[in-house]
Formats: structure tokens, C-alpha cells, sequence
């Protein structure tokens, strides 16, 4: 089982977890703005703010390490930081969408699942690899299953691919280092964060030859 993770010198799990969501929603309503002038329509408002959260992020003075559980024996945590429909300013700019902060303990990994809206991980602190693949249904028994026959590795603030939920986006996160906690974040084009369409928990096998694994509800 995993123990406590050491935070830096000065940094805390929950003192500055507020901060971060009001610094957070800044840069994300000044994305917003920037995309309502530049004239991006409201269905494509989420995107175009996936697409330049990174660079915007990677020039602010946020610290996500302040959103680490010390305690990782639970599963990964879900926060959600941003929420479009908190903003009453916003609402006929851009259809719902919020962004959740994925944290991952050393050597934690989300179950594999799919989605059925918008989304799109980005990687803000620590190491992360994403298996990622499609769904298929086994033919003997038409169960469905996940198989994920690919992989990379996350690059910090590096928008690497938006997924559609009428397109192959099936994946799950796991942290990369072994030894250090990690954090990505997910757009969902959705008023509360949700996305999950189904979840493939028990692992059915590895190819020997490919590596690909093959993933059961």
C-alpha cells in the first residue's frame, strides 16, 4: 500500500487548493473572453480553450501541487475546478463545460473507461502515460471490452488530442515516475464535470506480442 507523499518545503495539501480554483477560473474566463472577441462560436468555446490552456498555464504562477491528497491508500481524486455555468456572464457565450483536476498518487492509474462528451486531458504537474485505444464487443458473448493497443507519454502543458465521443476515446491515465504524484486536467463538455460512459475495470489479458491490453466491464 502506498504511504504519504512528501510535499515540498512550504507547500501544503489543502492551504492553497481555494487559491488555485480563483487563480484557475481567471485564466480560464480570460480564455473565454479572448475567444468570444476573436469570434469563436459558443459550441467551439471549450475546445479553443483546451487548446490554449497550456501555454496560458505554463506562464501563470499557479502551483497545482497544493491539490495532493496525503493520503494515498484511497483511490485518485476528481476536483473539479472550473464550472462555465458558475459565471452567469458567460452562459450564452459558450455551451456548459468544466474542468476537473486528476490526481494520481505514485503509481496510481484511472480505471479504463470511455466517454460520451468532449474531452480533453492536459498534463500540469509530474509524470503521466496514457494507454488509450477503442471499444469492441467479443463474439462468442458480445461483451463489451476495452482495448488499448497504444500508448504515449504526456508532455506538461502539451494539448495532445481532443477526443469526441462519436470517435475512438477510449483510455485510461496512470502516473509515470513510480515515486512522485502527478495531476492532469480534463475538459468535459459538460455542466458538471461528468463523462463516463462505461467502465472496464477487470483486466481479460495482455498480448504477448503487442503489449495491447484487453479490458472487461
Amino acid at each position: 500500500m502506498l504511504g504519504l507523499v512528501v510535499f515540498p518545503f512550504g507547500v501544503s495539501a489543502t492551504d492553497n487548493s481555494d487559491a488555485i480554483k480563483t487563480q484557475f477560473s481567471e485564466v480560464v474566463s480570460h480564455l473565454i473572453t479572448k475567444g468570444v472577441n476573436k469570434d469563436v462560436s459558443g459550441r467551439a468555446i471549450p475546445q479553443w480553450v483546451w487548446r490554449h490552456l497550456g501555454e496560458n498555464l505554463k506562464a501563470s504562477t499557479i502551483h497545482f501541487s497544493s491539490l495532493y491528497t496525503t493520503d494515498c491508500s484511497k483511490t485518485y481524486q476528481r476536483i473539479v475546478i472550473f464550472r462555465s455555468d458558475d459565471y452567469p456572464e458567460f452562459r450564452n457565450k459558450t455551451v456548459p463545460f468544466a474542468i476537473v483536476a486528476i490526481v494520481l498518487c505514485p503509481g496510481q492509474k484511472t480505471v479504463t473507461h470511455d466517454h460520451n462528451v468532449e474531452c480533453g486531458p492536459l498534463l500540469v504537474n509530474g509524470e503521466i502515460t496514457e494507454m488509450y485505444g477503442y471499444t469492441d464487443y467479443l463474439v462468442n458473448t458480445g461483451t463489451k471490452i476495452a482495448i488499448l493497443d497504444k500508448q504515449r507519454k504526456l508532455e506538461q502543458y502539451h494539448p495532445i488530442q481532443y477526443f469526441l465521443p462519436d470517435q475512438d476515446n477510449t483510455h485510461r491515465l496512470q502516473e509515470a515516475s513510480g515515486d512522485k504524484p502527478a495531476i492532469a486536467l480534463n475538459l468535459y463538455v459538460d455542466a458538471q464535470g461528468n463523462s463516463i460512459k462505461d467502465r472496464f475495470p477487470n483486466l481479460l489479458r495482455i498480448d504477448n506480442g503487442s503489449g495491447a491490453e484487453w479490458w472487461l466491464e
